[in-house]
C-alpha cells in the first residue's frame, strides 16, 4: 500500500492525510483527531516516518479505529508501532481483520468520540463523532470529479436504508467532515450533508 508523503492539519487538533493506490484505483484518506486522551486513527493508511513522527508530536496514541470490514488498510501496521488497540464494530470484522475491541453505537472510543453506526453502507460501517468534527467511512465520499456524495448504490447493502441511517448524524453539531476517499470537507459540512440528504 502506498505511503502518503505528509499530512494537512485541518485545525490544530484534525489532522489527514491522503494517497492514491493503484490496486482499488482510488485516492486514499485518512485522518487522526486530538482528543483530550491522545490521538485517535481513523482508516489509516501508511504515512511516511518523517511525516509520522511530526505528526506524534501532536499528542500521544490512544486508538486506531476502522470505520468498515474494507478498511483494514495499515491498522495492523500501526497497532504494532504505536503499541494501541484497534476499534471496530463486530459486523467489520466478519471481513478478516481482527480487531482488538469491539465498537456499536452508542459506544465512545478512548479519547471520548462516539460511535455512531451507518447500516446499509458496507460491512459494519459506523462514523465517528468528535468536537465539531465527523469521520466517516465509506457512506459519504468527497472524490473529484464527482465532488462530496453518497456512496454510490452498486457498493451499499442497502442505499436507502444508508439515506436514514445518515440522517442520524444531523442531531450533531459538526463544521468538519473527513473521509475514507477524500479530502476534508472544511466549513458547514453539517449543513453540506443536510443538502445532501434533502
Amino acid at each position: 500500500m502506498a505511503a502518503a508523503n505528509g499530512f494537512s492539519a485541518i485545525s490544530p487538533h484534525i489532522f489527514s492525510w491522503q494517497a492514491y493506490e493503484p490496486s482499488v484505483k482510488c485516492e486514499l484518506s485518512s485522518s487522526a483527531i486530538a482528543t483530550p486522551a491522545g490521538l485517535v486513527f481513523v482508516d489509516p493508511i501508511p504515512l511516511a516516518d518523517r511525516w509520522l513522527r511530526e505528526l506524534l508530536a501532536s499528542g500521544t496514541p490512544c486508538a486506531i479505529v476502522i470505520t468498515n470490514g474494507n478498511h483494514a488498510r495499515a491498522a495492523a501496521e500501526f497497532r504494532e508501532r504505536l503499541a494501541v488497540k484497534v476499534f471496530a464494530s463486530e459486523e467489520a470484522a466478519d471481513s478478516g481483520f481482527t480487531p482488538d475491541e469491539f465498537i456499536a453505537e452508542g459506544d465512545f472510543t478512548p479519547g471520548g468520540m462516539r460511535v455512531v453506526g451507518l447500516p446499509g453502507a458496507g460491512p459494519g460501517e459506523i462514523a465517528l463523532v468528535g468536537d465539531g468534527v465527523i469521520c466517516i467511512g465509506d457512506a459519504v465520499i468527497h472524490l473529484e470529479p464527482e465532488g462530496f456524495g453518497l456512496l454510490p448504490a452498486k457498493y451499499c447493502s442497502d442505499a436507502h436504508q444508508l439515506r436514514d441511517s445518515l440522517r442520524k448524524l444531523l442531531s450533531y453539531q459538526f463544521d468538519v467532515m473527513t473521509f475514507a476517499h477524500g479530502v476534508p470537507l472544511v466549513g458547514q459540512a453539517r449543513h453540506h450533508l443536510a443538502l445532501l440528504l434533502e
